[in-house]
């Protein structure tokens, strides 16, 4: 959604909104009252999954303020010691001044005498600089979640920064003064002051671009992801949490990135254990976190723990032997696709074992069947047009390739436009449909998704659809063309009446029916 200044005029007015500004205004003293120990505990709460029911006292919370104070003047104490100028009265200054926490020498370490901070350590840092200089930054409270302050950016057209890649230390500890600077920029042009950004943050933009809830129904699941736990620093780590589940458990795990709600998360316990454990469910989208140590991240729940099937069973079984995972002993383990016919593999060996694998997640082929596809042109001619004419539209209802100004100069060609207007400088539509050959990956249906959402706003179209050989998806103008409320049906989903009829209830010709 745009930035409605009404609506967030309204909830400054409420007491949550209230509480919150406050919160921040005195956020650099000391002492804290039982109301902003609340308030911190409802902020990590909407943030993190790892904090549910978080409550803080005024004693705990005043405590760590003073050590946060305390660290702050340690910090500026160091600075000095090293010539560092700390007097900081612009972004630019502020930049400079970041470049300097994130960058430091240890002349003492010959082999790394120039170190840079571990991007983990950004979280607190955050903190320490809204802290010291609230007007160039802000506390950064999504710790484990950058998926959400994605979503949010997005959402409210704030730049997000592209993520550096994994191997580059420097540039993903300087990734969060790339957020500092989109957020500064959004709260100048809005007139939104040093205190009010992050209490729109954590208390307006959470709720209008809320988590995933476990204890809604799942969408269907498109694909399944091995995923896998072990021991660390000579402890059990991974294998005690695993021992002890239950229905209600939620963890982060290293994981693919184009994971989505609702997708099966195959859970095998690493050597020396050397089997699979149990049966999740993806609760987030993955993510990549900037932030975050092992980089690719997954939030997983609702496990469901199965009879162990251990290596040596699957590597001498006829179908696992043959997934490459499975032969290199599960290296490299961690958001590996697991084809359909090696998940139906493991259904069976489970259901073999006694368990009642139809109470588990089961993978239904998406592709279509019984049609040749090979390119966009024949996604065109035997899946969209078909759809179109079942959607109660025939071919005059439609123009293909139509001629679209975009800008000076600039000409493009959405692949159909339904209910056309061509009248020059005035054109418009009442759908767009854009096909592609493939949609395999989150990442590329963001950007067909977004190439869509370009033309549908330009011809003030009520939707958007795009379709491939992996399904259909539609977005409508109602919903702000919003990337989240992007609805799904595989080409199995379609064939059924149900489900055909929600997508005519929003796409159809409703016309030619009442005719």
């Amino acid at each position: 959604m745009q930035f409605n200044q009404f609506i967030w005029d309204n909830f400054k007015d409420t007491q949550r909104g209230k509480s919150l500004i406050e919160y921040f205004t005195n956020f650099n003293e000391k002492t804290k009252t039982k109301s902003e120990a609340e308030t911190l505990s409802f902020i990590l709460e909407s943030t993190d999954y790892k904090t549910p029911n978080l409550a803080l006292d005024e004693n705990e919370l005043s405590e760590i303020f003073s050590n946060l104070s305390a660290s702050c003047d340690e910090l500026l104490m160091e600075l000095r010691k090293d010539g560092i100028d700390v007097e900081v009265n612009s972004f630019e200054d502020f930049e400079v001044f970041f470049e300097n926490v994130i960058r430091w020498t240890d002349p003492s370490d010959e082999k790394d005498p120039e170190r840079i901070l571990h991007p983990g350590q950004i979280p607190f840092e955050s903190e320490r600089l809204y802290f010291l200089y609230p007007d160039y930054c802000f506390p950064y409270f999504f710790d484990g979640t950058y998926y959400r302050i994605e979503a949010i950016f997005k959402e409210f057209g704030i730049f997000v920064p592209p993520v550096p890649k994994k191997t580059d230390m420097y540039g993903r500890s300087r990734h969060y003064l790339e957020l500092c600077k989109s957020v500064h920029d959004f709260r100048v042009r809005f007139g939104m002051d040093k205190y009010e950004f992050p209490a729109f943050l954590y208390g307006f933009a959470v709720e209008v671009v809320k988590k995933y809830n476990i204890n809604d129904a799942f969408p269907d699941p498109r694909k399944a992801y091995f995923v896998g736990g072990g021991k660390y620093n000579g402890e059990d780590g991974d294998f005690s949490f695993l021992d002890s589940v239950s229905d209600s458990s939620v963890a982060r795990w290293q994981g693919n990135p184009e994971t989505q709600p609702g997708d099966i998360i195959v859970m095998y316990c690493l050597s020396p254990r050397s089997y699979v454990h149990s049966i999740w469910r993806a609760v987030s989208p993955g993510f990549l976190d900037p932030f975050f140590h092992f980089y690719k991240s997954i939030y997983a729940g609702k496990p469901v723990v199965v009879a162990p099937i251990l290596l040596d069973e699957m590597k001498n079984d006829e179908v696992l032997s043959g997934m490459p995972l499975i032969k290199a002993n599960m290296q490299g383990i961690n958001g590996r696709v697991v084809e359909k016919v090696y998940y139906d593999r493991i259904m069976e060996l489970l259901k073999q074992k006694g368990v009642a694998v139809e109470n588990l997640p089961q993978l239904t082929n998406e592709l279509v069947v019984d049609v040749v596809l090979k390119n966009e042109k024949d996604v065109e001619k035997h899946l969209l047009e078909p759809l179109l004419k079942r959607l109660g539209y025939n071919e005059t209802d439609w123009k293909k390739q139509f001629k679209l100004r975009m800008g000076r100069g600039d000409r493009v060609y959405p692949d159909y436009v339904i209910f056309p207007n061509e009248e020059r400088n005035n054109e418009s539509g009442y759908w767009i449909w854009e096909a592609k050959f493939s949609i395999a990956s989150n990442k590329q249906l963001e950007e067909d998704f977004g190439q869509a959402k370009s033309y549908a706003l330009r011809l003030n179209c009520k939707g958007l659809g795009l379709i491939s050989k992996e399904g259909v998806w539609i977005s409508e103008s109602k919903s702000g063309f919003s990337f989240d409320k992007l609805s799904y049906w595989s080409w199995k989903q379609i064939g059924e009446i149900d489900c055909f009829n929600d997508i005519f209830s929003i796409a159809g010709n409703r016309k030619t029916f009442a005719n």
